[in-house]
């Protein structure tokens, strides 16, 4: 979810009644480097409350160090991702990698769990892939270096975001730990939340890819029901999202981060795609607008 949980798609998410956000990850060495934009990137508002921010890196020294760092922002929660299967992330020992190293593991999570104050938390995949599915003893491990919750997104590196998320290893993740579990992988809707609480007795539910098509699946869940969002709510949704954007980022960046979420927002609309090639090639605003409500009425 890189580039995509910033300032203001969480405030959209949060908005819609997500419970908890994540940043999206920081680079350990660039925090404790003191690269501006990695910086930028730990920035928040108090009414995004509680917010977890994510760091990768693979050296139990600089990881710790930047813990204390990112603590210091005033953040609620510090989370570790054992899960990231980027090629540029793994083949630097970070991410999913990490997974495969359990001793230099234990050595990262007794120096983090030193260095913070706050809770501290992991997100890990099911294993590097079929033959090593190692995320229940992953699992116990973190539990005995004091770590406080555990998101599992029970797919294999291997699989990427393809093929099906094991929810039996959640399950068993959840009966064999006492620690907190969130379940992650294939929650596509609010019915799909509901259904992974039910067969696995995880304590909460992470989505990402579906609320970034679909930030109302917080509503949903909040409100038990299915129903989509009218035009004009998603119309309303997209304005307060510039308008976001540009007072975090400025107008010229914004409107480049806005592209992304644009595709999103109408993804499966009539005469979508035509939108969507006009609006990312517009540079001005008032264009902009004007070409959205032309389409949405």
């Amino acid at each position: 979810m890189c580039g995509i949980t910033n300032l203001p798609f969480r405030l959209i998410c949060k908005e819609l009644g997500a419970g908890l956000v994540f940043n999206q990850m920081v680079s350990a060495k660039a925090i404790i480097m003191g690269d501006e934009k990695s910086h930028g990137m730990l920035k928040f508002e108090t009414k995004e409350r509680p917010i977890a921010m994510q760091v990768f890196g693979n050296n139990a020294e600089v990881l710790a160090q930047s813990a204390k760092i990112i603590q210091d922002t005033g953040c609620d929660i510090l989370d570790l991702n054992l899960g990231c299967p980027a090629r540029k992330i793994v083949n630097d020992g970070g991410g999913s990698a990490l997974l495969n190293d359990e001793k230099k593991l234990i050595d990262i999570l007794k120096k983090m769990r030193r260095s913070l104050e706050i809770p501290f938390t992991i997100k890990m995949r099911a294993g590097w892939d079929e033959k090593s599915l190692n995320a229940l003893q992953i699992a116990k491990l973190a539990e005995n270096e004091g770590v406080d919750a555990i998101t599992i997104h029970a797919r294999t590196r291997a699989q990427g975001y393809s093929g099906k998320s094991n929810w039996d290893l959640i399950r068993q993740i959840k009966e064999e730990v006492l620690l907190p579990v969130i379940g992650n992988g294939d929650v596509k809707n609010a019915s799909d939340a509901y259904r992974m609480m039910q067969e696995t007795g995880c304590d909460a539910v992470m989505t990402g890819r579906a609320a970034f098509q679909n930030p109302w699946i917080f509503k949903n869940f909040v409100d038990k029901n299915e129903n989509p969002p009218a035009l004009s709510e998603i119309k309303d949704m997209i304005f307060r999202h510039y308008a976001y954007s540009f007072e975090h980022f400025g107008q010229k960046k914004g409107l480049k981060i806005m592209r992304k979420f644009i595709c999103a927002y109408t993804k499966g609309m009539r005469d979508g795609s035509k939108l969507r090639n006009a609006v990312v090639r517009m540079e001005d605003f008032e264009k902009i607008r004007d070409c959205l409500e032309s389409f949405f009425r």
